[in-house]
């Protein structure tokens, strides 16, 4: 009781705790997944299996999990594992093997190694285990089932190589398995694993043929201070209420006469190659999110063009750390271009949050 009082307290704290950054997928998405691994069952000798000895306490294992991703901060996610099977001998059990399977419910905090990659997170979780432990004992002459809540804890990395796909790798623990059973071991599992984003919204693909541009435009100009975090491609809520201020006048868009292209742009600080992706993920990021909303995906393309096209010049060139990063504000923008009827440069003013 104590132990089962133990876990889900442990679940229930990790799901109301957060950290302070995090790199993963949009505010209130589901994600899944699937991993497989290596088991090992560790501390299997008990005193009720008198010399356990010549065991086999590796196996494969691995299982599924389903995620929600309630902000950039803080998941939940519920599992199930297949823990794989311990082998064992004693003085008076002779060929006998436990087994191990059960669902989990962990909360996720997630920190970005943004040092290392853009794309690379650091996470830990913890919560409860409900387990299955099933035991085969020759000398009893029959099959043993034990069930019960068992805390579970794990730490991994996170790398998101795709817009909706990410891998991970991990290490997992479960404590005290099977509290009625013969033996009653711990078991590390690491396992590799893939993370698939539910519910993106599809954006078609460009076609091959080139757009047709109109000699006049519309050209609204959004600053990504208010879009993003800084070093980030997930929109804000700050940049989604920004855009949702568009998103009127853009669904109207005659697809036959005009077309739309989100440009992205970044300021000087950093190399070329982190800034011309960085300007990418982010115009793509804003693409996405108006096709969403109801923009037609036949009309709208997305680039980026990092750090080519500045507008502050020189005159930042003296200045050093914070006071250079705000002197450059207007170089982190985003240009969304309307090839239609008449010529005209709006600038959305939305104050950046602190």
């Amino acid at each position: 009781m104590k132990k089962t009082t133990l876990a889900i307290a442990i679940a229930a704290a990790s799901l109301t705790t957060s950290v302070a950054a995090h790199a993963a997928y949009e505010d209130n998405t589901f994600y899944t997944g699937a991993k497989i691994g290596w088991s090992k069952y560790v501390d299997v000798k008990t005193e009720k299996v008198a010399n356990t000895n010549d065991t086999s306490r590796d196996s494969v294992a691995g299982g599924a999990f389903l995620g929600f991703q309630a902000n950039q901060y803080l998941a939940a996610e519920l599992a199930y594992d297949w823990l794989g099977t311990l082998k064992y001998k004693s003085d008076v059990a002779r060929d006998s093997k436990l087994t191990v399977q059960g669902v989990s419910l962990t909360g996720k905090l997630s920190y970005p190694l943004s040092f290392i990659s853009d794309d690379l997170d650091i996470y830990a979780r913890a919560g409860a285990f409900v387990r299955i432990a099933k035991w085969k004992d020759p000398s009893a002459g029959k099959d043993h089932t034990d069930t019960g809540v068992s805390p579970v804890y794990a730490l991994g990395l996170d790398y998101r190589f795709d817009e909706d796909f990410t891998t991970r790798l991990e290490y997992q623990w479960v404590n005290h398995i099977g509290s009625d059973a013969p033996v009653n071991p711990d078991n590390g599992l690491l396992s590799l694993g893939i993370t698939y984003r539910l519910g993106s919204p599809t954006v078609a693909a460009p076609t091959p043929a080139p757009i047709t541009v109109e000699t006049e435009e519309k050209r609204y100009i959004l600053n990504e201070d208010v879009l993003f975090a800084y070093a980030k491609s997930d929109l804000k809520v700050e940049g989604r209420q920004a855009l949702d201020n568009l998103v009127t006048t853009l669904v109207k868009i005659n697809p036959t006469q005009s077309a739309i292209i989100v440009v992205g742009h970044t300021d000087r600080i950093g190399s070329d190659n982190y800034n011309q992706k960085l300007s990418e993920q982010r115009a793509h990021s804003v693409m996405k999110y108006l096709v969403a909303k109801g923009v037609p995906s036949q009309l709208i393309n997305a680039r980026g063009v990092g750090k080519a096209q500045s507008v502050t010049g020189n005159k930042c060139n003296a200045l050093r750390g914070s006071d250079l990063k705000a002197c450059l504000a207007p170089d982190r923008r985003v240009e969304i271009e309307v090839k239609a009827l008449n010529v005209q440069e709006v600038e959305i003013n939305v104050p950046a949050s602190n």
